[in-house]
């Protein structure tokens, strides 16, 4: 009820809040608002509700994950960008206005819909070209990489290993004193992800909604791994009930998992047909063109 919901966190915040954004907003006055997360689509959502955002300024959340988590279907907005069309029945489910949704992908930026054929990727990036992995961290290298790297080394083929380490230094020297049998690749944060990805036979990486996105814009087959508790977990569900990912954890080991993708050559078709209709390219332009139309 309304009374235990303003009791959660988001609304204490957002309580706190609202005084201070609707300066700021009346001080730039903007001829449109986005929100990339939940807490501001609330303040907005008290905002209108109290009257104190002007109602004439169109507001947008943007769902930055394959799944609706608790409190977007408590926000008053005029629209919602969301992954894909899979969204709209737990949309329906949750009481929202599907009128109001816009499957339009969650936007990453246009260079991944953009395909640079394998062997230049990597000519480009000065790697061998060979069979590759991408094995992706976070920007501050949450993951338990080198694990997953002793169980790569298990895999009997060749292949190489390219691992996105972020701004963890201390992942990067684990990796190095780490003698493995095959090539490993360390690289720090990169502003050309794109260009990795085009150069990754497969990709490997915790399911965090916008590299997933990168990940199915680029139409690469996906091992998804170490998720956080939460949105993270259903962002797994998501992609593994739709044949977009497979999951490799404590008791499916990523050696057996590759070596299951690699014996079965369907399973790998059957990823990439599920990426073709839910992988949605040009997202963060299509997003731009309506947010142009909506207030021109």
């Amino acid at each position: 009820n309304e009374k235990t919901r303003k009791t959660f966190l988001p609304y204490t915040i957002a309580e706190a809040s609202k005084s201070k954004m609707q300066k700021y907003i009346d001080g730039q006055k903007p001829d449109v608002i986005i929100c990339t997360h939940i807490f501001t689509a609330i303040i907005m959502t008290i905002m209108r509700r109290e009257g104190i955002l002007d109602a004439r300024i169109p507001v947008i959340g943007i769902v930055t994950d394959f799944t609706l988590h608790p409190f977007w279907e408590d926000t008053a907005l005029d629209h919602y960008v969301v992954a894909n069309e899979l969204m709209t029945h737990e949309a329906r489910r949750k009481g929202m206005d599907t009128d109001k949704l816009l499957p339009f992908g969650i936007p990453v930026k246009e260079e991944f819909s953009v395909d640079v054929p394998v062997s230049e990727a990597r000519a480009r990036l000065k790697i061998r070209d060979k069979l590759t992995m991408l094995l992706i961290s976070s920007s501050v290298g949450f993951g338990n990489i080198p694990d997953i790297l002793q169980d790569l080394d298990k895999v009997p083929m060749d292949f190489q290993t390219v691992v996105i380490c972020g701004r963890n230094k201390r992942l990067s020297k684990k990796i190095i004193d780490t003698p493995y049998s095959k090539d490993v690749i360390i690289v720090d944060y990169v502003d050309n992800m794109e260009l990795y990805m085009d150069a990754a036979d497969i990709i490997i990486t915790k399911p965090g909604g916008l590299t997933v996105s990168e990940t199915l814009t680029k139409r690469r087959p996906l091992i998804i791994t170490d998720p956080i508790p939460g949105v993270e977990n259903r962002n797994a569900y998501f992609l593994i009930n739709n044949n977009l990912a497979v999951y490799a954890g404590k008791y499916s080991r990523i050696c057996d998992v590759l070596m299951q993708l690699f014996t079965q050559p369907g399973k790998l078709s059957q990823m990439r047909q599920a990426q073709e209709l839910y992988g949605k390219r040009h997202s963060a332009k299509n997003t731009g063109d309506f947010i142009l139309k909506l207030v021109n």
